[in-house]
Order: C-alpha cells, then sequence, then structure tokens
C-alpha cells in the first residue's frame, strides 16, 4: 500500500547525497544525462502522447524518455530529474513511472511518490544552500528570477515556485492560464495568504490588465490587495507589489505578490 503522505526528508536528501558523491559544486557540473548514467539510467528523448516523461525499470537498469518536444530545455531537465526521483526513491513502489505536466507541480496535492519526486529534482537541479546564496535577500522581481533561471539552468516557473519555497520574506507566485488562477505557490510566513482555485483574475490586477491588452509594466507595480485576495486583504495585506511575466509559449502569465 503506498503511504498517504510523503517523505519530506528522504527525497531532499538523496539528491544532496549525490551532489556530495559526484563532487558537484555548481549547476554547470550538472550534466543529468550523465548523471543518470552512472546511477543505471539511460535517458532518451522520444514521442509521448500522454506523458512528459516516463521511467522503465528493469532491476538495476532503468530508462528514462522524455517527451522531445518539450519546448523549453529547464522543463525538459526538470521532467528528467523527476523520473531520477522515482529512480532513486521508488524502486519498491513501481517498475514503470509514466508522469504528466499536472504530476510535475505536484506540492500539496497529487501522490506521495509524485510529491516526492518532485522534492528530489528541485532540490537536485537547485540545492537549497545554493539558492539561497544566490538568491540573497532580493524580491522575486523579473531579472532576479531570470538570473537564477539561468544560473540553474531551471525554467521560470520552477524557479519561481523555489524561491517561494526558500523565502524568509513574505511572497507568493501565481500562474494565470485562460484568466484564471491555476495553481500558485506562497511562502511559508505569508500567513493567511490563499486564493480560490480557478478564481477569475480580475482587471485591477497587473496580470488581469495585460489580459485585457494593456503593456506590462517593466518595473513592479502597487495593486489593490482586494483585487487578489477578496475580503481576506484585510488581514493579509491591503497593498501588494506585483510582477507579471508572460509565459509565451504556454499561453501562461507568471506572477509574483508580495506586501507593500
Amino acid at each position: 500500500m503506498l503511504p498517504s503522505q510523503p517523505n519530506k526528508i528522504a527525497p531532499v536528501a538523496r539528491a544532496a547525497k549525490l551532489w556530495a558523491r559526484f563532487g558537484f559544486s555548481e549547476p554547470a557540473d550538472l550534466v543529468l544525462e550523465d548523471l543518470a548514467f552512472a546511477l543505471g539510467v539511460v535517458v532518451i528523448e522520444g514521442h509521448l502522447d500522454s506523458a512528459d516523461a516516463r521511467l522503465v525499470r528493469n532491476q538495476k537498469k532503468g530508462l528514462i524518455r522524455v517527451r522531445k518536444d518539450i519546448p523549453e530545455g529547464g522543463r525538459k531537465r526538470f521532467a528528467i530529474g523527476h523520473e531520477m526521483g522515482h529512480w532513486e526513491l521508488h524502486e519498491g513502489v513501481s517498475q514503470v513511472f509514466s508522469c504528466t505536466s499536472e504530476d510535475m507541480l505536484s506540492g500539496y496535492k497529487g501522490s506521495a511518490p509524485e510529491i516526492e519526486a518532485n522534492l528530489f529534482a528541485a532540490e537536485l537541479l537547485m540545492p537549497r544552500s545554493l539558492f539561497r546564496r544566490q538568491m540573497g535577500c532580493e524580491n522575486p522581481s523579473a531579472l532576479v528570477l531570470r538570473d537564477l533561471a539561468g544560473y540553474f539552468q531551471t525554467s521560470l516557473t520552477a524557479t519561481a515556485v523555489r524561491f517561494v519555497e526558500l523565502s524568509d520574506e513574505k511572497c507568493a507566485m501565481v500562474l494565470v492560464e485562460d484568466g484564471r488562477v491555476r495553481w500558485w505557490r506562497a511562502s511559508e510566513v505569508f500567513d493567511g495568504f490563499w486564493l480560490d482555485s480557478k478564481m477569475q483574475v480580475s482587471s485591477a490586477t497587473v496580470a488581469g490588465a495585460h489580459l485585457t491588452g494593456e503593456p506590462l509594466p517593466h518595473e513592479a507595480e502597487e495593486v489593490d490587495g482586494d483585487a487578489w485576495l477578496g475580503s481576506k486583504a484585510a488581514r493579509v495585506a491591503d497593498v501588494l507589489y506585483e510582477v507579471a511575466i508572460p509565459l509565451t509559449g504556454y499561453g501562461q502569465i507568471l506572477t509574483l505578490l508580495w506586501p507593500a
């Protein structure tokens, strides 16, 4: 029987152990295909209809097939890291894992193995001690996120999630798709922050205004907290700073929020 709750310690420890074992000191050292091969896994790109990546295990040998038409290198790397998490953590769970983009968003929801594989991938690609050192005390601006994504060779979305997860400040990220909130993450210290699933994004927000044709500002802009949080704003934040980054290849907007 699968555990109902994910183990949040083992995936992080296993990924950190690989960095120590192979002597990695920076993300440029981490060639995922080489690391996988050293662990007994061959990584190939190919056609997949209903998944971003698939792991097939045969005793001590494995094969990861990653969808060749994933448009972003960082997203492809996270898919490989996710399947490597299954390889390292879930030998006794299944010999075959076929994982969709939704599985790779698993954080608060999803099965325990999928959440664990994501925790492993995040730590493997963006080790927390190194990530915290690189992020410093900056607010999550577009420039900061792009710099971090370039350094760690990760997607802007995965980088934003990691930033929020590791931040000691109140901040949140929201992924907007088709004018609605698809999903979001908030830092642990951002008490009370909550958005309703599939919530329509107000035109009074930077992201919402952009959907109506307004150009995006280059800097963070102040928005009324009610525009995002409704009646919750009175106890969470009266005014928010907002940065919106269009993810044009996916038809999405990545929005970053923090109290003014």
